[in-house]
């Protein structure tokens, strides 16, 4: 059922972001999908809302990227423990190759669109 009172753009916002629909959205912060759909046609909402979600992105990317030599660090482990099974050192050698040329085709990619984004005279930071 819907609240009585106006539903604020925060309230829609945080519901969004932690329910995977609008319908499941709705309905924890008790107003109707329909208000959630006007709300998301207006400007300011729709800035609001890719602010949180990119914070929201942020933050879990900077956790992800506090582990990431954890992780390396314990494949790396596993792939030269002579005493594990060799299935699983080639496994584990086969991770992080594979990871490593995703992460070096990503970065290239990154590069390549800083230095279209930077143009003369800043772009010849990348050669």
């Amino acid at each position: 059922m819907a609240k009585a009172t106006a539903i604020s753009n925060e309230e829609i916002i945080a519901a969004l972001l932690q329910h995977g629909t609008v319908k499941e959205a709705a309905a924890a912060a008790g107003t109707t999908p329909r208000t959630v759909y006007d709300r998301m046609q207006d400007r300011e909402f729709q800035g609001l809302y890719w602010g949180a979600k990119n914070d929201v992105l942020r933050s879990a990317l900077t956790k992800m990227n506090s582990r990431l030599s954890e992780a390396v660090d314990a494949i790396a482990g596993i792939m030269n423990d002579t005493g594990a099974n060799p299935a699983v050192r080639l496994q584990a050698a086969q991770v992080l190759l594979k990871n490593a040329a995703e992460f070096a085709a990503r970065l290239q990619e990154g590069e390549r669109v800083c230095r279209d984004w930077l143009r003369p005279p800043y772009s010849d930071l990348f050669d």
